[in-house]
């Protein structure tokens, strides 16, 4: 009876070659389709929070949802106040049950939603969340637990006052105020690493290239943004020195690129990040 034939050990080692080449080739694409998905679903939060600060709006006489993070805790938790104005922030502080102040569970982090004024427009804690943040995954010694909430509104839409060069020049109060809307952003990711939050508005010099907060860039060196018209879609950096600031999650960083001295990106965000008519001190 002759013996069924064998693999050579040649032969099996072709085999492993080959497994191992198609593994190569297959792991880079499966993690590149994993992060299309997470930007596809932090497209999507996006776009409900853009529909809910339109309605917000639309329900308070185009009264804009400010975009400050309320610090306040017990009673005013969720408003702040500047001057004679009083304003109901989009989103509070982490604070438990009792309102106090609390940053130890992801139930903390969202009661600092369900204080905020899109509250009753988008009760979904995952909407306030890009799947590709993990920081919330992180429980730091000082601060706690790091950050859920992915996006953060720019400073021209809140009455908090800066002193970043110019951004106080741009800010409006109405949503009737904003000029091409299709064009100007409201949201955008943010991943601040020294607190537990991304605290208060995002902030940018509007006069000088710098980069006052850094981005998140989750998507293969690109960001998501949701528009004043109600959509919602990804920007890709052009310069690597974005997407060092982004890395390295640093306050302060210079837009221009060491290398080429251009400024393409600050540029490009400038123009969607003043949300109405440029005034004569910007330059």
């Amino acid at each position: 009876m002759k013996k069924p034939a064998a693999f050579t050990l040649i032969e099996l080692l072709v085999v492993i070659a080959i497994i191992a080449l198609l593994l190569s080739i297959i792991i880079p694409s499966l993690k590149n389709a994993k992060r299309y998905a997470a930007a596809a679903v932090c497209l999507a939060n996006e776009a409900q929070l853009g529909k809910a600060y339109m309605l917000y709006a639309e329900d308070n006489d185009s009264q804009l949802a400010d975009g400050d993070t309320s610090d306040q805790i017990g009673a005013m938790a969720g408003f702040e106040t500047y001057g004679t104005v009083k304003v109901h922030c989009w989103v509070g502080q982490p604070m438990n049950a009792a309102r106090a102040v609390s940053n130890i569970s992801l139930a903390d982090k969202i009661r600092g939603f369900e204080i905020g004024s899109l509250w009753p427009y988008i009760m979904a804690p995952k909407a306030y969340h890009c799947p590709a943040d993990n920081r919330s995954n992180t429980i730091d010694s000082t601060v706690g637990m790091l950050g859920y909430r992915t996006y953060s509104i720019g400073k021209p839409l809140s009455r908090r006052p800066s002193s970043n060069p110019g951004e106080n020049d741009v800010e409006i109060h109405k949503f009737s105020e904003f000029v091409n809307p299709s064009g100007k952003i409201i949201f955008l990711e943010e991943a601040e690493k020294e607190r537990g939050w991304n605290h208060r508005t995002w902030n940018m010099n509007l006069v000088s290239p710098t980069w006052t907060d850094p981005f998140a860039i989750f998507h293969n060196d690109s960001s998501t943004f949701v528009f004043a018209d109600g959509h919602a879609d990804r920007h890709k950096w052009l310069e690597q020195q974005t997407r060092d600031m982004a890395e390295a999650g640093v306050k302060g960083w210079s837009a221009k690129d060491p290398k080429t001295g251009t400024t393409y990106d600050w540029d490009w965000f400038k123009k969607v990040y003043i949300p109405g008519r440029k005034p004569s001190t910007i330059p």
